[in-house]
């Protein structure tokens, strides 16, 4: 199972979002700064230094007439870092007083409030060439005084200008920063999510399987994620290497005691004993379950795939039941077959066999008298994969389980108390999850489909 479903749903993306709207908007807030506050802001403080300007040279001129407003003018000329400009001439448009050469002409736009923006054309004078170039914008506004003098004051905006464009040059570099972070912090929450995803599915497969050599996938060595697949590698390395030392002890055992039980098994045989027969039943049930262990063993650890060909999953579904048939015929078990005709399935036709008969064999065991069992072969196709799959399903009317202990059922050895009255050694199942396994499919349980008040249905899904 997917730890993640939908990407959109994981909280990498989720964080990821907003911290990525949050940058949008006050990208866009601080493009609407200087693409328009910006030229407002430029005006109006260029317009009130100017009216400052010309409120104190009209009061100069009222109060000391020309001669001080001149006087004045040439000491602002004379200051390098004056940033304004003067024209002062009479009535009959003579130049007085100022650093312009001429009057601005034709080339004078109006803005706004009596402000005019002009081409400024410099005296020529050695501070002034030093100064700044002779052509360069100005925003200026004209002011009249007595006995028809009027001067044009204007302020130069290249400075301004210049602070402007690199201001704006530097949110265009802030705007291509945050969308590079914006595109970085998705992308990151998206390999974040896949590598999660890839990890679940892995643990999954190997929870699913039983497959322990399975290990996580590991991509690099320097981000948090393949850090923790390593060290999850190296938990699964112990747990398979205590896993596979438990098995071989028990397989050692099963092994090495089958040739002195076979020899017990003779030597009770050569002797007259009431209690013989019973003696060597118990004899051949613990044959029973050492090759057990040991087919089962033999099946998760080698995966032969030898006896593998195409075969008639119907036909040795049909013999599988055909085999229990007397046994629930003694029983007077109602018995509702359903096998769809000719499914065909690289498998090994005899470990199949051992599933169905195995399963069904539980099956008839722990039904009662008068009971029912149902048994379906049917293809269908995997809801998450899309992939064509055979289930094979038994329902019986038997004695159950608990909801509780299902996901037990496969473990070796493990038998519900209610059905330790019953004959057998708790491998039974244990043997079907290894042969499916085996063939990559699944083997599940849940309640009984049928109209009882108890009972299980087992569920052997096999991929096509």
């Amino acid at each position: 199972m997917r730890a993640i479903q939908a990407y959109s749903k994981s909280s990498s993306f989720i964080v990821s979002f907003i911290f990525t709207t949050l940058l949008l908007i006050a990208v866009i807030f601080n493009t609407y700064v200087l693409t328009v506050a910006s030229d407002d802001l430029l005006i109006r403080e260029t317009e009130a230094a100017i009216l400052a300007d010309i409120g104190g040279f009209r009061s100069l001129y009222n109060a000391a007439g020309r001669p001080a407003v001149v006087r004045a003018l040439e000491n602002r000329v004379d200051n390098i870092n004056n940033d304004f400009l003067y024209y002062l001439k009479n009535g009959q448009d003579e130049f007085i007083a100022g650093n312009l050469a001429t009057w601005p002409g034709a080339n004078t736009l109006p803005i706004k409030n009596g402000l005019l923006e002009i081409q400024v054309d410099l005296r020529p004078n050695q501070d002034n060439v030093s100064r700044r170039a002779n052509k360069e914008t100005a925003i200026a506004m004209i002011v009249e005084f007595g006995n028809k003098d009027t001067m044009l004051v204007a302020r130069s905006v290249k400075d301004i200008e210049f602070a402007l464009k690199l201001a704006q040059t530097s949110s265009y570099v802030l705007i291509v920063i945050v969308c590079i972070i914006s595109i970085l912090s998705i992308v990151v929450a998206y390999y974040v999510v896949s590598r999660i995803n890839l990890m679940s599915d892995t643990a999954d497969e190997i929870i699913s399987t039983g497959n322990l050599s399975d290990r996580l996938y590991v991509e690099s060595s320097w981000d948090d994620l393949s850090k923790l697949s390593l060290a999850l590698n190296k938990m699964l390395d112990k747990i398979e290497q205590s896993v596979n030392s438990i098995q071989n002890v028990s397989d050692s055992i099963a092994h090495d005691l089958r040739t002195p039980l076979t020899r017990l098994k003779s030597h009770i045989e050569q002797i007259e004993h009431p209690e013989k027969h019973a003696l060597i039943g118990e004899c051949d049930n613990i044959m029973a379950i050492f090759n057990s262990l040991l087919r089962i063993t033999d099946i998760e650890t080698s995966a032969k795939r030898a006896g593998f060909a195409d075969e008639n999953l119907s036909a040795v579904a049909v013999d599988a039941i055909e085999l229990y048939q007397p046994v629930m015929e003694e029983k007077e078990i109602s018995l509702d077959v359903k096998i769809s005709p000719n499914l065909r399935l690289h498998c090994d036709k005899n470990l199949i066999f051992q599933a169905f008969a195995n399963v069904i064999d539980n099956a008839v065991k722990f039904t009662p008298q008068h009971g029912q069992i149902s048994v379906s072969l049917t293809s269908q196709q995997d809801s998450e994969s899309g992939q064509q799959q055979y289930c094979f399903s038994i329902n019986d009317s038997g004695i159950g389980v608990n909801e509780a202990v299902i996901d037990k059922l496969t473990q070796r050895f493990y038998r519900e108390d209610k059905s330790r009255t019953a004959s057998g050694n708790g491998l039974g199942l244990a043997l079907v999850a290894a042969i499916v396994s085996l063939h990559k499919g699944d083997i599940s349980f849940s309640r009984t489909a049928l109209e009882a008040e108890s009972g299980l249905q087992c569920n052997l899904t096999l991929p096509a």
